[in-house]
């Protein structure tokens, strides 16, 4: 398994826990001391930046010396990026416009609607990102050396 392929996978694994903690914990904020508290739980998302570490982490080994990211490494990247941004703005512009629709008679949107757009609009692109460079690496390990 390459870097690319450990890297999606610890994306796709970081995003699962963190949104697992993050809905157990609003579930038991909101079933305990109401809904406006329940938000308080949102604040478990910042695990979300683990992400941001493992990359380094994986990108430590390429420093070392020696090829380990060619050609096809470089066009399954692009590939996985340009899927990620297709599937993300439909998903922001009707996150965007989902709301407006349900509240345009009372003219306002609650404060706590945005940080959530913009959350789930990122979690939506990594994952994107990182399926695709699954698929097309393909899901299992087919004696690619790291």
């Amino acid at each position: 398994m390459n870097s690319a392929q450990k890297f999606a996978w610890s994306n796709l694994i970081i995003i699962a826990a963190t949104l697992t903690l993050t809905g157990i914990t609003v579930a038991v904020l909101a079933w305990k001391h109401g809904i406006p508290q329940a938000f308080d739980g949102l604040g478990l998302m910042g695990l979300l930046g683990l992400s941001g570490i493992s990359s380094a982490v994986f990108r430590k080994k390429r420093r070392q010396g020696g090829i380990n990211f060619d050609e096809r490494d470089r066009l399954i990247y692009e590939k996985s990026l340009t899927a990620a941004h297709s599937v993300f703005w439909p998903f922001f512009a009707a996150a965007c416009m989902i709301p407006w629709f349900i509240f345009r008679s009372t003219g306002s949107i609650s404060v706590y609607v945005l940080p959530i757009i913009l959350g789930g609009g990122g979690v939506v692109a990594i994952v994107v990102q990182s399926i695709a460079i699954l698929i097309q690496y393909g899901w299992k390990d087919k004696g690619e050396k790291s």
